[in-house]
């Protein structure tokens, strides 16, 4: 029997070396023994085992590889066969880094936050990182794993989309994928309008049908609402049901973005804690919102991104703010 895939969002460690201007950690100190993070992973794949789903875990921070545990987690996570993925800045990556992290064979991939061109990502995360990080992505390929950029878009850098993409399939990067900003703590006027969504919409499409015809770069269309001008990849929220966020302490999360506790998996283990959440039972039902039930694409999307909507209007069960589509 084939299991159906679960990602879980784990932040090892909430340390930076940087200071982003759109960063929701507020806490960056938090991080745990390695005995701890042990017994959290012992804790996801009991969850994966009991719930019958195949694991696959997405180490990210803070800066992940600043955690002085990362290695020896990774050790932990190939004994297992556990496939994996790392979410990084990018800066801390050199060829030595990279040829270590080569040699994991359950490492999927290495993603690396592109906030804009090198002006406006340098006024996001600090001169000379739009550089670093584009030096990480090329140690990362030149060790032959696969590399995804990703672009947060918002209203200060919504036009640059074109530009970063065209940079990123000049760097050979694998992976291209957008998605809007939540404004966790942060600004509301920063998020995208409908026209600006869907200028950046049609602007993905275009340059996902050309990932055959002048590089070999995806520019992935499966994220909430994307289907809005073609495609028939229609994403749905998995927040709660496929995709779990473990912090640094303990905190357990429906999604990074949807910032409502679960509880605490070093006072209950994760799967007391799924199970007998009313929140994890909300979400598992996936209702629809009453504004989209006229929608012949409602029971795909159904009602588009939870945290968006959550972030602005404190419901969970609203339609996407940038769903264009009037009935």
């Amino acid at each position: 029997m084939k299991l159906q895939k679960h990602v879980l969002q784990w932040h090892i460690t909430h340390r930076c070396n940087l200071h982003c201007t759109h960063c929701y950690q507020e806490d960056r100190a938090a991080a745990l023994p390695f005995s701890a993070l042990k017994a959290l992973f012992g804790q996801y794949l009991d969850f994966c085992a009991a719930m019958q789903f195949r694991g696959h875990i997405n180490l990210t921070g803070g800066e992940p590889l600043l955690s002085e545990h990362l290695f020896p987690l990774l050790d932990l996570l190939e004994a297992s066969r556990t496939t994996f993925g790392i979410l990084s800045n990018g800066t801390c990556i050199s060829d030595e880094t990279a040829g270590r992290l080569a040699g994991y064979e359950c490492l999927r991939f290495v993603q690396v936050s592109i906030d804009g061109t090198r002006e406006t990502h340098d006024s996001v995360r600090g001169a000379g990182n739009f550089d670093r990080a584009c030096e990480g992505l090329r140690s990362l390929r030149r060790a032959g794993i696969q590399t995804m950029a990703a672009f947060t878009c918002h209203q200060r850098n919504y036009q640059e989309l074109k530009d970063v993409i065209r940079l990123m399939r000049r760097r050979k990067v694998a992976r291209f994928w957008a998605d809007r900003l939540v404004p966790i703590g942060g600004s509301k006027e920063d998020i995208l309008t409908n026209e600006q969504f869907r200028a950046v919409l049609d602007i993905l499409k275009r340059e996902h049908g050309r990932r055959h015809l002048f590089s070999h770069t995806d520019v992935h269309l499966n994220r909430a609402m994307q289907f809005q001008t073609g495609g028939d990849c229609i994403y749905h929220c998995a927040a709660g049901t496929t995709l779990l966020t473990l912090l640094a302490d303990g905190t357990l999360l429906p999604c990074r973005r949807l910032p409502i506790p679960v509880g605490n998996c070093l006072e209950q283990d994760m799967l007391t804690l799924y199970r007998n959440s009313p929140l994890i039972a909300e979400l598992r039902k996936e209702t629809i919102p009453e504004a989209c039930t006229a929608c012949p694409r409602a029971h795909l999307c159904r009602g588009g991104a939870k945290c968006l909507t959550y972030a602005v209007t404190g419901k969970l069960c609203e339609r996407d703010l940038n769903c264009w589509y009037r009935f």
